[in-house]
């Protein structure tokens, strides 16, 4: 049997738990704030004839993501804020503050797992549209990953309910619903990170079969599939480490849950900062092997990901590279290869000295 004082100890430790999330998750927001200010400055820079649909649709999301950040962030504060307040202290006759931190039925509790929820299901959704648009808007490619999103969202909108009114659904059932929340979140972002990569590094392949190395203007293919997996690697590290803890029933659940909501937002912000910086660098050079002075047909894709140029933009100095409808000119985690608005005149890729 657990003694009183046993418990008020495992409140007291959870209690700081609470404090220290609370204090990194504004650290996570602060550093958040600054990606976003800078991915903002590009997007701006971007403008003009790289505004396709797809580019603003992830330009809204990311507006979109910021805003649902920031309210959740000023709410948190206020709970956080009252839970140590006097108010509190009179109202739940000097219960400890973390009492009200996880009573998930007082509205800003509630508020606060909604708005969670729909940060993770949004970052989720923009996961499968970019998979959608790199594999050329394949549904059947992305079935998969809208089956599990749909799953998570089903399961999640049930626990949220179940915690806000408890005694609708059985206990034992609620917490077997919490239990694989993290496990489908986690397949979900494993199936669509893997399609990207693997389609990348499929054109990569390609490319390398048809002679073609790296240019200026745009971003190895190597280098998109390092920062599309380190950047996924985050989100799912979180989230398994949040699946441990929930599983454990620990206080450090508080402190992983709190900076997940920010590190979201920034997750995309920072894609958007480091594929910028990778076009910036001087020493991607366009090379091509040795060939002849006779037009001569390739197959495949250069090896390059220009994320915001729209027409791929081949050059090598004297030499004339044609972009036919026949080759995958590359891929853009926005556009993914070029659609028929970007497509360059139909031909086949050839290359000729002067």
């Amino acid at each position: 049997m657990v003694s009183r004082h046993d418990t008020a100890n495992k409140d007291r430790v959870e209690q700081y738990y609470a404090m220290l999330g609370f204090w990194l998750g504004a650290l996570v927001y602060g550093l958040y704030c600054l990606l976003f200010v800078f991915s903002v400055k590009i997007m701006v820079q971007k403008r003009g004839s790289y505004w396709t649909w797809s580019a603003k649709v992830f330009s809204i999301a990311t507006y979109l993501l910021f805003i649902l950040t920031t309210v959740y962030m000023g709410i948190d504060a206020s709970r956080v804020l009252y839970a140590f307040s006097p108010e509190w202290t009179e109202d739940s006759n000097g219960q400890l503050p973390i009492y009200y931190l996880r009573e998930h039925t007082s509205s800003r509790n509630f508020a606060i797992m909604v708005l969670l929820a729909v940060l993770i299901w949004l970052g989720d959704a923009l996961a499968i549209f970019r998979c959608f648009i790199v594999w050329d808007r394949n549904w059947w490619i992305v079935l998969a990953p809208i089956a599990l999103l749909t799953l998570s969202v089903v399961n999640a909108a049930i626990v949220t309910m179940a915690l806000r009114h408890p005694g609708v659904v059985p206990r034992r059932f609620v917490q077997s619903l919490i239990n694989i929340i993290f496990p489908v979140n986690i397949g979900q972002t494993c199936l669509t990170t893997g399609l990207i990569a693997f389609k990348i590094g499929y054109q990569y392949r390609d490319s390398r079969a048809a002679g073609l190395r790296m240019h200026g203007r745009g971003v190895g293919l190597l280098t998109i599939i390092r920062i599309v997996v380190e950047s996924a690697m985050v989100f799912t590290i979180l989230q398994v480490v949040l699946c441990v803890v929930v599983y454990l029933r620990s206080p450090l659940y508080h402190v992983f849950n709190a900076i997940l909501a920010p590190s979201i937002g920034g997750i995309f912000a920072l894609i958007t900062i480091r594929v910028d910086e990778a076009k910036k660098d001087p020493t991607s050079q366009f090379t091509l092997p040795p060939i002849d002075t006779s037009p001569r047909t390739r197959s495949g894709i250069g090896d390059n990901a220009d994320l915001n140029d729209p027409a791929g933009g081949w050059n090598q100095g004297s030499a004339v590279t044609e972009l036919g409808s026949s080759t995958n000119e590359g891929v853009d985690l926005e556009k993914g290869t070029l659609d028929s608005e970007d497509r360059a005149p139909d031909g086949i890729l050839t290359a000729k000295s002067t």
